[in-house]
C-alpha cells in the first residue's frame, strides 16, 4: 500500500511541474502562426520543455522563423526528418490557437514549470549538502545560495564585464566606427542640433519631445523620422493622436514643398505643383518609414510590435506620438503611476533594441502663465518619472504662437531648447519651422532682434 502511495505522489508532483497542454498549445500556436513568435521567442527557450523531443521540435519551428522562411508541420517534418512523425505535428497544430495573449501565457506557464523542475532539483540537491557534515555549516549554506542563485536568469547584456575585456570591447568598437562598419549615431538632419548632440541620436536612448499644443513637436519628430528613412534607415512611427493618412499628407508636403492646405484640397494644385507632388511620392515610397496608427495601445504591445519590426526590417528609429494617449497595462493605478511605468519600459525597450526612441509629450499650462514661455523640465505633464527616465529632453517653442503681434519676422522662427542630455551639453537651438510645409530645417542668419539671449548655464 505504501509503495502504491509513493508512486501516486510522484505522479502528482511530476504533474505540478509540466504543463503539457501548454507546451503542446505553443508549439501548435506557432505552426499556425509564424508572427507569434516575436511574442515568445525572447521568453521561450528549447530547454524549458519537459520532453527534450518537444525541445527540439520548438528548436526546429524558430530556426526557420529566424531564418525569415515559412514554417509549418510539413516544412519542420522536412527538417527534422527521421526524428518526428508528421502525424504528431498535425496533432500539435490542432491543439495550438491563433492569439498574441493566448501565447504569452502559454509561454510562461511553460517557463514558470521549467523553474518548478530547477527549484525542486535544487532542493534534493540541498538535502544531500544538508546531511555532509564534514563541511562547515556556513560553506554548506553557501553551496545551497549559490544554487539557487543560479535559477535566477539575468537579463541579455546584463552579465560582469571587467575592464580587461571591456577596453578591448571598446577599442575594437572605436575602430569598427572610424572604418564606418557600425553606425555610431543617428543624425537628425538638422545641423545646429547635431553639433549639440555630438552627431546625432544613439542607441540605448529615451527622447522627449515635449511642447504645447499647435509648437510643432509632430513636425519636428516626423522631420527627423523622415531625415533618417532618407538615408534607407528603417523608421517606424506609432502615432496615435493622427490617422494614418494624415500623416502621409504631411510626408508629402514636407517632401515636395507644398502647402498642407493645398495637398488637403488637392482641387487647388496647379500644374507644377501636380508634378511636384507626383515626383515626392515616386520619392518617398521608397523611403522604410512604417505607420502605426492604431489606437488602444498599451506597452506590452508597442513593445511587441516594434521587436517584430525589428527582426524583419531592421529598426533603426522608433518615434510615439504621444504619450498621454498611451495606455497603463494596471487600469486600477492612477495616471501617474501609468506613465511612470510607460517611460520606464519604453526606456528598457531602447536599450533591448539598440536604437534611440522618440517620444512626444504634452507639456502642462504652467508654461503659458510665465511671462518667458520658453518650457523647463517641471512643465512635463502628469509625470516627473518622464524627466527621470529620459536621456534628453527637448523643448520646442515658438514665440508668434503665443504672441501674435510679434511681427512676420518672427513667422518662422522656432527655438529648440535641449534641456537635459545625460553626458552631454544642454541649451538652445535656433530652428526654421515652414508652417506651409509643416518641416523644421536649419536656422540661418541672426535670431530676431528683441528675443533675447539665454545661455546654457541660464537653464
Amino acid at each position: 500500500m505504501s509503495a502504491v502511495l509513493d508512486d501516486y505522489v510522484d505522479e502528482q508532483s511530476t504533474e505540478a511541474m509540466v504543463n503539457r497542454g501548454a507546451e503542446r498549445a505553443l508549439l501548435g500556436s506557432l505552426l499556425l502562426d509564424n508572427r507569434l513568435y516575436d511574442v515568445v521567442g525572447d521568453m521561450v527557450l528549447p530547454k524549458h520543455f519537459f520532453s527534450e523531443f518537444d525541445g527540439a521540435i520548438y528548436a526546429a519551428i524558430c530556426s526557420q522563423i529566424v531564418a525569415g522562411r515559412a514554417c509549418d508541420a510539413v516544412s519542420v517534418f522536412e527538417q527534422m526528418r527521421g526524428r518526428v512523425e508528421l502525424q504528431y505535428l498535425a496533432g500539435l497544430a490542432h491543439d495550438g490557437v491563433v492569439s498574441q495573449s493566448l501565447a504569452r501565457r502559454h509561454a510562461e506557464i511553460i517557463v514558470s514549470r521549467y523553474g518548478s523542475r530547477q527549484l525542486a532539483a535544487v532542493v534534493e540537491d540541498a538535502r544531500e549538502v544538508a546531511a555532509n557534515h564534514l563541511l562547515p555549516i556556513a560553506e554548506r549554506v553557501e553551496q545551497v545560495s549559490a544554487k539557487l542563485a543560479s535559477l535566477v536568469e539575468d537579463a541579455p547584456g546584463d552579465d560582469w564585464v571587467d575592464l580587461q575585456d571591456g577596453m578591448v570591447e571598446f577599442l575594437n568598437g572605436v575602430q569598427e566606427r572610424v572604418d564606418g562598419r557600425i553606425p555610431d549615431f543617428q543624425p537628425t538632419g538638422l545641423r545646429d542640433l547635431d553639433e549639440k548632440l555630438d552627431g546625432g541620436l544613439r542607441g540605448g536612448e529615451l527622447v522627449i519631445i515635449g511642447a504645447r499644443p499647435s509648437m510643432g513637436k509632430t513636425a519636428l519628430a516626423v522631420s527627423i523620422g523622415m531625415n533618417c528613412a532618407e538615408r534607407g534607415e528603417t523608421t517606424a512611427m506609432f502615432s496615435l493622436e493622427m490617422q494614418r493618412s494624415h500623416l502621409q499628407n504631411r510626408q508629402v508636403a514636407m517632401t515636395a514643398e507644398i502647402a498642407l492646405s493645398k495637398i488637403k484640397r488637392p482641387e487647388r494644385l496647379s500644374q507644377f505643383e501636380w508634378s511636384q507632388m507626383t515626383a515626392a511620392v515616386e520619392r518617398i515610397r521608397r523611403y522604410p518609414f512604417h505607420v502605426n496608427d492604431h489606437t488602444s495601445l498599451n506597452i506590452n504591445k508597442l513593445r511587441t510590435k516594434a521587436r517584430a519590426l525589428k527582426r524583419r526590417k531592421g529598426l533603426r528609429l522608433l518615434i510615439v506620438d504621444y504619450l498621454g494617449l498611451m495606455e497603463g497595462t494596471d487600469p486600477k493605478a492612477n495616471r501617474t503611476t501609468q506613465l511612470g511605468d510607460i517611460t520606464r519600459n519604453l526606456k528598457k525597450l531602447s536599450k533591448e533594441l539598440g536604437i534611440p526612441v522618440i517620444v512626444l509629450a504634452q507639456l502642462n499650462r504652467e508654461v503659458e502663465k510665465r511671462v518667458d514661455q520658453m518650457p523647463i523640465l517641471s512643465d512635463l505633464r502628469d509625470c516627473g518619472e518622464v524627466e527621470q527616465d529620459a536621456d534628453i529632453v527637448l523643448f520646442v517653442h515658438r514665440p508668434i504662437q503665443s504672441k501674435p503681434d510679434l511681427g512676420p519676422v518672427w513667422a518662422n522662427y522656432a527655438r529648440v531648447r535641449i534641456a537635459k542630455q545625460r553626458g552631454g551639453a544642454t541649451g538652445d537651438i535656433d530652428l526654421r519651422y515652414v508652417g506651409e510645409h509643416v518641416k523644421f530645417q536649419d536656422w540661418d542668419g541672426e535670431r530676431p532682434s528683441g528675443y533675447g539671449k539665454q545661455r546654457s548655464s541660464d537653464l
